[in-house]
């Protein structure tokens, strides 16, 4: 079967981790702070805290912005439902405003939304669509720019994570770099000193070095990851050309990141199993909007 998502561990993935194992030292420590340093380098970030998950980043760039009660944040109503539990989690309010035809907020669809109790608007990149992060900064609320599923992706703007006040990324298995778990918060347009708050002490703050030794090798070959996705992508694109009525497919900001949309009245369960049938793993993504909820 081809599974739905693997992450690609090599040999140099495994190394690393072994030698890490052998060293005694797998709690947070060194490799950590080398993760992050490795990580702001590449993105061009200020500076960086590796978080155990994705949501965790969120939460604690929401406690740095000191939200809660009371106070009302902007995310699109598509979206994975951790985002609206970040926000859930620090007490404050989820103001769900509609996607556009990429599936990402912008200025029309934010500004809707937009109240004096609105103190945060969380942007997500998503399927390689990016959220205009300039023009939704000038709304004058800070920005957490969600760039969980974009890590890597340059903007006309820099890369992805480090153009709003603050930004998110994911390492989950199901990532192109992937640490098993983990995420990280990076400095945008906020001050490092902000950062240096976001060292809190709680272990479920904290990202491993055992972690952290598997993240460094992977970003060590992700020039490679981005070319192997490339890749993938043409030969889907090839393969798909003589079938337009069949699938939809949106040219995407980066040619490492894309979605093809499958047109069928069948329902998933149908689906599932016929694409089970020929081998092919499928499996329920983000398939409804939060406001339902």
């Amino acid at each position: 079967m081809i599974p739905h998502s693997a992450p690609w561990v090599t040999g140099a993935d495994r190394q690393a981790v072994d030698e890490r194992l052998r060293s005694g030292m797998i709690a947070a420590g060194t490799a950590v702070a080398e993760f992050e340093a490795g990580v702001c380098q590449y993105v061009q970030a200020a500076g960086g805290v590796a978080t155990p998950s994705g949501a965790n980043a969120i939460r604690v760039a929401l406690e740095l912005l000191g939200l809660g009660r009371g106070d009302d944040v902007i995310l699109p109503t598509y979206v994975c439902e951790s985002v609206m539990q970040s926000i859930q989690r620090v007490g404050a309010t989820p103001v769900f405003a509609d996607v556009n035809e990429r599936s990402v907020l912008d200025v029309r669809t934010v500004g809707a939304a937009i109240t004096p109790a609105t103190k945060a608007i969380i942007a997500v990149h998503a399927f390689g669509h990016l959220c205009d992060i300039p023009n939704l900064r000038s709304f004058g609320v800070p920005v957490i720019e969600d760039a969980c599923q974009a890590f890597g992706l340059e903007t006309p703007w820099g890369m992805a994570g480090a153009v709003g006040d603050l930004g998110v990324y994911s390492f989950h298995a199901t990532k192109c770099l992937t640490t098993g778990e983990g995420g990280m918060l990076v400095a945008g347009g906020i001050s490092l000193a902000l950062l240096v708050r976001a060292r809190l002490p709680e272990p479920e703050c904290r990202l491993s070095d055992l972690q952290a030794s598997l993240g460094l090798a992977q970003l060590d070959r992700y020039e490679e990851f981005l070319a192997r996705r490339l890749a993938l992508r043409l030969r889907l694109d090839d393969a798909f050309a003589d079938r337009p009525q069949l699938v939809a497919h949106l040219p995407p900001a980066a040619a490492f990141l894309f979605r093809y949309t499958i047109r069928s009245e069948a329902g998933f369960e149908a689906a599932q199993a016929f694409f089970g049938a020929r081998g092919v793993t499928a499996r329920r993504g983000v398939d409804s909007l939060l406001h339902r909820q």
